[in-house]
């Protein structure tokens, strides 16, 4: 990671924030997020002769991105995931409030953008833990997060994806067969071996490619552990690096992984839950009540199908930056570990239809 420490960020904030110098504590780094290089600070400064002390965060490219084309990277460029958050401040999505966007990042040297710090944590459904806590939001008798989860993912989906800056806009009738193209060419960039199960999948996508009615834009990686949850509140949706025009049903079968649930290799307590959270049928249900717009459950399996094929062809990539030599940063070695459980779990779903 960059030097983001507390005398850079002074240096690169003084005379952008306030009248003055800015000095800034308690530097925090985000390693949670793998895609972006992400710290949170807090700043003091004085403006209009006031004194002022706010918690920012700030989002920069990693040097991988930094480095390479960004149209060999799994995700959209850092300008392009900015004027998406600054989008959905317009929408009923809790997202943090972005204060601007720096294409050379000053002293660091890369693309970044600063927003303000939200309270709360991201769940982690692979941690014990979490998982529990997000069964007994279920399991309360108003269920607030799991409505509000709902709420989220139907925000998302009321915003004009085709508006916003570096987002293509992509017909309706053209959607399934560019997600199939854009996710076969990244996996056969990273593909270490050939793997005869996913040569089988891609296939089978291939041939039953739903039909899509509509477009909308969609966030591309929803799920409850791109949410920060204080409470039973979500005080913002991050991570949206993965957002493009598509069909909205894309991001409740993505959220319906039983990866996202907490499953890596076995078996976890409640698979019968949407990220550890909400039945599945309920969630269809509530969001069908909340946006008007009727959830094929055909088409949510083949999503969900296809986000387990999204997710190992991103470890996939990940560990094949490691095996390289692209990158060093030893937690994309990890990246191979998760992929035989996507597998079994990417067959599970299509299991009725093989030969």
């Amino acid at each position: 990671m960059t030097d983001f420490s507390s005398d850079a960020l002074s240096t690169y904030l003084s005379g952008t924030l306030g009248d003055g110098g800015v000095t800034v504590d308690d530097v925090v780094a985000h390693t949670e997020g793998w895609s972006r290089d992400t710290v949170s600070f807090t700043a003091r400064y004085r403006e209009g002769g006031d004194e002022v002390t706010e918690r920012l965060v700030l989002r920069a490219e990693n040097e991988l991105q930094h480095d390479i084309d960004d149209e060999s990277l799994p995700g959209n460029d850092i300008r392009t995931e900015y004027e998406t958050v600054a989008a959905a401040q317009d929408a009923p999505v809790p997202v943090p409030r972005v204060r601007w966007f720096d294409e050379t990042g000053g002293p660091f040297g890369r693309g970044l953008f600063v927003m303000d710090h939200l309270e709360g944590e991201p769940p982690i459904t692979w941690d014990p833990r979490d998982r529990q806590d997000l069964y007994d939001a279920w399991d309360s008798d108003d269920r607030r997060l799991p409505n509000r989860f709902v709420d989220a993912a139907a925000g998302v989906h009321s915003i004009d994806g085709a508006a916003i800056p570096g987002i293509e806009d992509v017909p309706p009738d053209e959607v399934v067969t560019r997600e199939i193209d854009r996710w076969e060419e990244l996996y056969r960039s990273a593909e270490l071996k050939r793997e005869p199960a996913v040569e089988e999948a891609i296939r089978w996508f291939r041939a039953n490619a739903p039909t899509v009615p509509e477009t909308t834009l969609v966030h591309g990686d929803f799920r409850i552990g791109n949410a920060l949850i204080d409470g039973d509140r979500i005080t913002g949706l991050l991570d949206w690096e993965f957002a493009r025009v598509g069909d909205p049903l894309f991001d409740l079968g993505y959220a319906s992984t039983r990866y996202f649930a907490g499953k890596l290799v076995e078996p976890i307590e409640r698979p019968e839950l949407a990220c550890s959270l909400l039945e599945r049928e309920w969630f269809y249900d509530e969001y069908e009540r909340r946006t008007g717009r009727t959830v094929d459950r055909e088409r949510v399996r083949y999503w969900q199908a296809f986000s387990a094929f999204v997710m190992l062809t991103i470890c996939c990539w990940g560990a094949s930056q490691y095996e390289t030599g692209s990158s060093d940063d030893v937690r994309n070695a990890w990246f191979q570990y998760p992929v035989p459980g996507l597998i079994e779990d990417l067959l599970a779903i299509i299991e009725d239809d093989r030969l």
